[in-house]
């Protein structure tokens, strides 16, 4: 028998750790206005050592105190270190009223269709898109049969189920589904979870819902062979979903506040941030006073240390998300001129990355700060993740958007010969001497968005 050894080992690795603090930060970064706002004012309450104070008063407050000095050179600050020091936050004194657009109602029809024309589908795939969208309740379900839809469009099965995909993909994820089941499925694909057998979350969706309502998870792991335990996981993000996902955008459901706005003044863009509804915020002088002195036993100290750090942290937070929110919007404006300037046709493929690269900040930042939060143009309210588009490379490294290529393939189409139709490799050919690098499988995918038939058929046609 072998004798169990226990020993003693110093191993020496790198492991990062992510501080209360740090988590804070990343959540204020990402928080849109009405959140933002709800967080502060928690915040406010928990934290007696951070007050609101009046714009004015913490402008003049002078920062020089070298007791407050050396409070910010303590490790916390590290992380914000591209920031000037200070120990308030102000929201801008030009603050622009635009009181017409807070609480405005963002429609799901208007959301669905501005995602439908930056798709890069042909006309009449457009339209039917807009049929579809147009039978989508406000729970977001599509309320008539896809038999209906096809019989709408002379029998043409292929391109509404192609376009039906295409929606299904839209944003909030499970729109455009036929029923619940459909519409948790999709969600728990577009969550991305590895962790879980989407087959089997179908199996439990269809076959126990009594048992799920009842938290008889028991019964479900018995009859279906698994782990309770693996049971519970699936479960769990079922819970996560959203059973009516078209609901957050409806009357009763959402408030859509932009976070900037995007105002052109004499032919030039300007980016304002909204803080309309945002206190300025300072350390109280008591507590720092109290820091200062020399009565405090150690638990006093110690709490009010913990509380000052974690203020500080807090305010520079806030400048951080200030300033990486300006910064990625007006990122964001440089590369999307046209789009601003002419309208959807003219959104240039972007990805995160350009952006990232563009400010200096790393993607899942830009993430972040993109994620949930809107922009006022001239277009109305805009999701920021709306800036972005998916692109083609061409030979040159530039990207060329979906929809313009598919222009090109139309126009090359359109002016063929009519005795030698081009195949599709011919095509790609073509694109690649116009610098457009592309698959011959994509060329045919794009044709077929077009309802373009292929080369043989089109040559029948002609005679």
């Amino acid at each position: 028998m072998n004798k169990m050894k226990i020993n003693l080992e110093t191993k020496l690795g790198q492991k990062l750790l992510i501080t209360p603090q740090m988590k804070q930060s990343l959540k204020i970064l990402q928080l849109p206005y009405m959140e933002l706002i709800s967080e502060l004012n928690s915040v406010l309450e928990e934290n007696p050592v951070l007050e609101e104070a009046e714009v004015q008063e913490v402008k003049d407050e002078k920062n020089s105190d070298e007791f407050l000095r050396e409070l910010e050179k303590v490790d916390w600050q590290d992380y914000f270190s591209d920031f000037q020091e200070g120990i308030s936050y102000v929201p801008d004194d030009e603050s622009v009223n635009f009181d017409k657009f807070i609480g405005k109602k963002e429609n799901l029809y208007e959301h669905l269709l501005f995602q439908l024309n930056i798709a890069g589908l042909n006309d009449y795939l457009t339209d039917i898109g807009e049929y579809i969208i147009g039978n989508i309740d406000e729970n977001g379900y599509l309320t008539v049969k896809v038999n209906e839809i096809v019989e709408y469009f002379d029998g043409d099965y292929e391109s509404v189920n192609k376009v039906l995909a295409i929606v299904r993909e839209f944003d909030p994820s499970g729109v455009g589904s036929t029923s619940l089941k459909e519409c948790i499925l999709k969600q728990l694909e577009h969550m991305g979870v590895d962790k879980i057998d989407i087959d089997v979350a179908g199996r439990i969706l269809g076959d126990f819902s009594d048992e799920i309502y009842a938290g008889d998870l028991k019964t479900i792991a018995e009859k279906l062979g698994y782990s309770e335990e693996y049971i519970r996981e699936i479960v769990d993000f079922i819970r996560r979903t959203h059973p009516k996902p078209g609901l957050k955008f409806s009357p009763e459901g959402r408030f859509v506040v932009p976070d900037v706005y995007i105002l052109e003044k004499n032919g030039k863009y300007e980016v304002v941030l909204n803080e309309d509804d945002v206190p300025a915020i300072k350390l109280n002088r008591y507590y720092v006073k109290m820091l200062k002195g020399e009565g405090l036993d150690d638990a006093s100290r110690g709490y009010i240390e913990e509380k000052v750090k974690n203020a500080i942290w807090f305010i520079k937070s806030m400048n951080q998300r200030k300033k990486a929110i300006l910064k990625v919007v007006e990122a964001l404006i440089k590369h999307q001129r046209d789009f601003l300037d002419k309208g959807v046709k003219f959104i240039k493929p972007l990805k995160l990355k350009d952006i990232a690269d563009e400010t200096g900040l790393h993607e899942s930042t830009v993430s972040r700060v993109t994620s949930n939060k809107y922009a006022m143009c001239k277009y109305g309210v805009l999701e920021l993740k709306s800036f972005f588009m998916k692109g083609i490379a061409g030979v040159d490294g530039k990207k060329v958007s979906v929809s313009n290529v598919k222009d090109v393939i139309k126009g090359l189409i359109e002016n063929e010969p009519a005795d030698y139709p081009y195949s599709d490799q011919k095509i790609v050919e073509i694109l690649s001497k116009k610098g457009i690098k592309i698959a011959r499988r994509t060329v045919a995918k794009y044709r077929d968005e077009l309802n373009i038939p292929g080369a043989s058929a089109r040559k029948k046609t002609r005679r």
